[in-house]
């Protein structure tokens, strides 16, 4: 019931208008419960990882890392940002976004192509950045191979990277074996935004 027609009949009690013309109160529908919020799943998340940092700002961050491995020194990483109320954003903006500070940092930038396409009835891309040496690594040099989806929800944009580091490398790649690679796109391509009890964007069992 809206606020003015709660007013008008707290204004009919009061003046003590007779029983019929309350009657003639036509009764409102019921008000259709909600949809539940919509969110990330993620069914092939690596066994025994960390949660390791979070920032919940307006871009939300997470970050996940083995449970052998630490924040200073790490090898292999899940990245995830939530930029909440942002669903007008083109997804290749995003993109040339991480390419610019992917090449402020590195020396042999790689850069993959942008692949878009629908995930669960939601706007979704991949691509994939590396970086041969990275500029602020000591010693031998770092590499790092980085792949990402990003998914538009509703009222949410959900990017999600998997991320690993090596040895600096060449023309011949990083030092990441067929298994690993094929684990990481496995992961990112299950990865998935849904809501409970949607039609269009359904959440699967258990999820």
């Amino acid at each position: 019931m809206t606020k003015f027609a709660a007013a008008l009949i707290a204004l009919a009690v009061s003046l003590s208008l007779t029983p019929a013309v309350a009657q003639d109160q036509t009764p409102e529908p019921p008000t259709r419960k909600p949809l539940a919020p919509e969110r990330l799943v993620m069914p092939l998340f690596p066994a025994g990882w960390k949660e390791v940092y979070r920032d919940n700002g307006a871009v939300e961050v997470v970050e996940y890392l083995p449970a052998d491995q630490s924040v200073g020194s790490w090898q292999d990483k899940i990245l995830l940002q939530v930029y909440n109320d942002l669903n007008d954003l083109p997804l290749d903006a995003i993109q040339r976004r991480m390419q610019g500070l992917n090449r402020n940092r590195c020396t042999g930038v790689i850069e993959g192509l942008l692949q878009s396409g629908l995930n669960n009835g939601y706007s979704s891309a991949f691509w994939t950045l590396g970086c041969r040496y990275l500029n602020n690594s000591t010693g031998e040099g770092i590499g790092e191979t980085q792949y990402t989806k990003a998914i538009q929800g509703e009222t949410s944009l959900y990017v999600l990277s998997r991320i690993w580091r090596t040895a600096a490398f060449g023309q011949d790649g990083p030092a990441l074996s067929a298994q690993t690679i094929n684990d990481g796109v496995a992961f990112l391509t299950t990865a998935a935004v849904c809501v409970p009890n949607s039609g269009d964007h359904p959440c699967q069992p258990n999820q």
